[in-house]
């Protein structure tokens, strides 16, 4: 039976996950499909995901029926249903999803030809690429005791053995043979199966210091292991002889100081022998894919109004906080800033960048996550202002300067779920905000008070409410908000109770006393215009002395089809007379 408490929102989070992670073998359909936006899902293996979003886990599809039962909730929804007979529609779809010659439903990730075209594709771009190459290293962690990476590789090793109790699963001496080496680059390239992804890889993957270069998404490989789950048990050791060999050719890069970062490719993201080597777009598009630049993000238009004084980061689709998007991302705004403007603060979303939760410190290092431990609180501030530093490295900050004299970055620790007011976000977290004085490297550090009552089990709160306010020598206070600490100043926010109600008295006291000119805020998401306006009335009724507000955010959410237009956001967001230049920010995937 299928749980009642799935809603069209937890439909949409599963089809945006398939559309992120892709869709497992077994789990196609046969005879009917849930078409939404142009584009083809199984009907069942949606609602098994959806109950993921609605329910904690994944639902077993052994537990209800498809067809009917299934069409029927969905229907009930609002969802279209097609059947099958639709073959030009399905087939239409699947090229649009991946430009295929070759539908993806009815290729086999073995395809030997799919191999032979990415080595191909490798001898285009960088000459010659050697097949089943021997790295000629051994297969054991004594064999690296002498490398930085020894004892990393000695843990993981043993996380393996007491996984499953196996604790001889290395049969080799040497290393078996790599997919792919670029010999003139000198890279590893290996082509990832379904049955890499299995539980003890995900294992792996998870102790790997957070210093260690790779060249693949390591978190997007652990959410392809949690997803698979993928097992060989001929012989009964080999998901973890597999995972173990896989870890030593991750690691060899920073232990063979001549050899380049790891690349991975995943078999299923790709029709791969349906990419032609002799076409010049499709052997570009292959180049971005191995620097890891499936998505590209770009400046689809610039907002500019008279005398600007803040200029603002607007991302119009799904952004996860990747540091290496948001570095690229502000360097083509320094490209594509308008020429002879020059603005007192540029700023970001919350949720800007992202950083995986440190191991060293846990729920009980943290203590009461409403008031948490004073030196716990301080390794997650210093985490995001080494971020901060590492972002605006090499030449950027000085890049930036020349348009700006500070930029606000929203760094939040890495959580699955956007922080919206219906999300319900218990794992530990925090939300950030890094300000920096670009003139003199200066970094001021505060981050989210004021939690939504769904996330409030969860997030670690700024509990010094002081550091919300900084007395600049250029521009004089100025007051910094993470997205829901704008809500204090909602008039409903005087119904609070609790240590709610004390956090809002003593935050509307220390801004009367601050009194602020300026104020920023760092919202992770707007679509209705509505979502913030009675907290900046309220503001404006209690602070009288701001003269200028404003802030930046996503134009996103995947589960609302209901939102304001884009200039009716822009203008909700900012005092009336506060003057900007907005920078509209699209996705563009390759095709």
């Amino acid at each position: 039976m299928i749980p009642k408490n799935i809603k069209k929102e937890h439909i949409i989070k599963a089809i945006e996950e398939i559309k992120k992670i892709g869709l497992p073998s077994r789990r196609n359909s046969k005879k009917f499909w849930l078409k939404y936006k142009g584009k083809l899902y199984p009907p069942k293996h949606i609602i098994s995901l959806a109950n993921k979003y609605a329910n904690g886990k994944e639902l077993d599809p052994k537990e209800f029926s498809g067809g009917a039962e299934t069409n029927k909730f969905l229907k009930e929804l609002g969802f279209n249903i097609v059947e099958s007979l639709f073959e030009k529609t399905i087939t239409k779809t699947l090229k649009e999803n991946r430009r295929k010659k070759i539908s993806k439903s009815n290729h086999n990730e073995r395809c030997p030809k799919c191999k032979e075209t990415v080595k191909e594709l490798l001898e285009k771009i960088y000459g010659k690429v050697e097949v089943n190459y021997n790295l000629k290293v051994g297969t054991l962690p004594e064999d690296f005791k002498n490398t930085p990476y020894y004892e990393q590789l000695k843990n993981i090793y043993e996380a393996l053995q007491n996984n499953r109790g196996f604790k001889k699963f290395v049969k080799s001496k040497t290393l078996p043979n790599c997919d792919f080496f670029v010999s003139n680059q000198k890279f590893i390239v290996e082509f990832d199966e379904t049955q890499h992804f299995t539980k003890q890889r995900g294992l792996t993957l998870k102790n790997y210091p957070e210093k260690l270069e790779l060249g693949f998404d390591r978190r997007r490989w652990i959410e392809l292991c949690d997803r698979f789950k993928s097992k060989d048990n001929d012989p009964p050791y080999r998901d973890e002889q597999r995972s173990w060999y896989d870890t030593i050719r991750d690691f060899l890069p920073s232990i063979k100081e001549d050899l380049k970062p790891t690349v991975r490719l995943f078999s299923k993201d790709y029709v791969w022998c349906s990419f032609d080597p002799k076409k010049k777009s499709d052997v570009k598009r292959f180049e971005k894919i191995l620097k890891g630049d499936s998505e590209n993000w770009e400046i689809e238009e610039i907002r500019e109004e008279t005398n600007p004084s803040i200029a603002r980061v607007i991302i119009k689709d799904e952004w996860e906080g990747n540091f290496n998007d948001a570095k690229r991302l502000l360097e083509n705004i320094c490209e594509k800033w308008p020429k002879d403007r020059k603005v007192k603060f540029l700023i970001t979303c919350g949720g800007f960048i992202q950083f995986d939760w440190p191991k060293s410190i846990s729920q009980k290092d943290i203590g009461d996550n409403k008031n948490p431990n004073e030196n716990s609180l301080k390794k997650l501030l210093e985490e995001a202002e080494n971020l901060a530093k590492n972002l605006l490295n090499c030449g950027l900050d000085k890049k930036l300067s020349k348009f700006t004299d500070y930029i606000t970055l929203g760094i939040d620790t890495y959580k699955e779920k956007i922080s919206k007011t219906n999300n319900y976000i218990g794992n530990l977290h925090a939300e950030l905000v890094v300000l920096v004085d670009l003139r003199n490297k200066k970094f001021y550090l505060t981050g989210k008070s004021y939690p939504t009552s769904n996330q409030q089990k969860g997030l670690v709160r700024i509990t010094d409410l002081k550091t919300h306010f900084f007395d600049l020598d250029d521009v004089g206070k100025l007051m910094i908000l993470g997205c829901n600490d704008l809500t204090i100043f909602n008039p409903r926010s005087k119904n609070a109770k609790g240590w709610r109600k004390d956090v809002r008295n003593e935050f509307l006291e220390l801004a009367k006393s601050e009194n602020p000119k300026i104020v920023l805020q760092h919202p992770h998401t707007t679509v209705k215009k509505k979502t913030w306006l009675n907290a900046w009335n309220g503001l404006r009724k209690t602070l009288p002395s701001v003269e200028i507000y404003s802030s930046s955010g996503r134009y996103y959410e995947s589960d609302r089809l209901d939102k304001d237009c884009l200039d009716d956001i822009l203008k909700s967001t900012k005092k009336g007379n506060t003057s900007t230049i907005d920078f509209i920010i699209k996705k563009i995937s390759i095709t």
